[in-house]
């Protein structure tokens, strides 16, 4: 029988974010207007976690024309997804209204290809390297060789196996354990009776993955909310939403009771198998995920989905700043810890998503 739904509340400050990192040192970011009360991990002030105006008004004010005759490469990871495009334009718009020139190389998923982007932004001779890792490693030898040549060398959103000031010089991104946490904790608000619960991944050489789902499984009491199934999505819609549909059909969907994604997107094709089976999202099945897109946004407002923790797409206004840092010689942290947000029916704000 399913338990009822009972949306968890919470009371620290909102905040957002102006970039994505795992060190106890948070991004230097602005204040800007708040929206409903949410629960969040909050180091310093931030700018809208989903939407960086206020903020990227003031780092533009700040740094000027900075990176005028200068080129910065970034080596994006694939552009299958809005969070992916949203990253990438809004690093050229900053880049750029700084005075700088902008090269993306898109890997398209595949590691070898992003090995190759990185050493052809090497070879012409960009200033500044921004890399949004696919997996793990692959990478390191690449990094290293732009490290070598004195080329600074800016993670975000991910980061791989190596070490900084060897394969890079500072590395931004979330704290996915966190992010993972806190949509365990609001699925534990929603059923307190405990419940079965069915897991996407996105894979499995992916730190964000992995941390994510391990931050979530953790937080569970594992006699209360046993793992009933497991597959990796890839990070595509149209793969969660088949995996779904397997595992439906292995369990029956009367013995889930909820389904965690590690990405919004994911959600949207897990929910799209839940509709296929016959049942209804948010009430026959509860559903969770990460990023904060506007999708997700909108299917917590309608009810069809339970939460989902924000991780900021918008990295331009704290790499310009901390390619300033750099060319004025100060030091930076090896890694640069976000702000993320999580969002349920009770705070949601829908023009928040990207």
């Amino acid at each position: 029988m399913k338990k009822a739904v009972a949306i968890m509340t919470a009371a620290m400050m909102v905040m957002s974010l102006a970039a994505c990192g795992g060190s106890d040192q948070a991004a230097a970011t602005t204040a800007a207007p708040a929206a409903p009360a949410a629960e969040s991990k909050a180091e310093t002030p931030a700018a809208d976690s989903q939407g960086d105006e206020a903020g990227g008004a003031e780092t533009a004010a700040a740094v000027g024309n900075i990176l005028e005759g200068k080129t910065v490469g970034f080596a994006q990871t694939d552009s299958m997804s809005s969070w992916r495009t949203t990253e990438t334009d809004d690093i050229k718009k900053f880049v750029e209204d700084a005075g700088g020139e902008f090269i993306v190389k898109d890997a398209g998923g595949d590691i070898a290809t992003q090995e190759s982007d990185i050493r052809d932004l090497v070879a012409a001779g960009v200033d500044f390297l921004v890399v949004a890792p696919l997996e793990d490693n692959g990478l390191q030898g690449a990094l290293q060789e732009a490290m070598d040549n004195e080329i600074p060398v800016i993670l975000v959103d991910r980061a791989i196996a190596g070490e900084a000031g060897t394969h890079y010089t500072t590395a931004i991104m979330s704290d996915f354990l966190w992010e993972g946490e806190q949509c365990a904790k609001a699925l534990m608000d929603a059923l307190p009776d405990g419940g079965n619960v069915v897991i996407i991944n996105g894979g499995y050489d992916s730190s964000t993955s992995t941390d994510r789902q391990d931050g979530f499984v953790n937080a569970l009491d594992s006699a209360k909310y046993p793992i009933v199934g497991e597959q990796d999505g890839e990070w595509l819609m149209d793969k969660a939403q088949s995996v779904m549909e397997n595992i439906i059909q292995a369990q029956g969907g009367e013995n889930i009771d909820a389904v965690f994604c590690v990405t919004d997107d994911m959600v949207q094709g897990a929910m799209n198998a839940i509709n296929a089976a016959g049942l209804e999202p948010g009430k026959d099945i509860l559903t969770l995920g990460i990023d904060g897109t506007r999708a997700a946004f909108e299917a917590i407002e309608d009810g069809r989905q339970l939460a989902s923790c924000t991780c900021t797409p918008y990295f331009g206004g704290i790499v310009v700043e901390t390619i300033a840092k750099i060319m004025n010689g100060e030091e930076l942290p090896a890694n640069i810890t976000n702000q993320d947000t999580l969002y349920t029916k009770d705070n949601v704000v829908v023009e928040l998503g990207f």
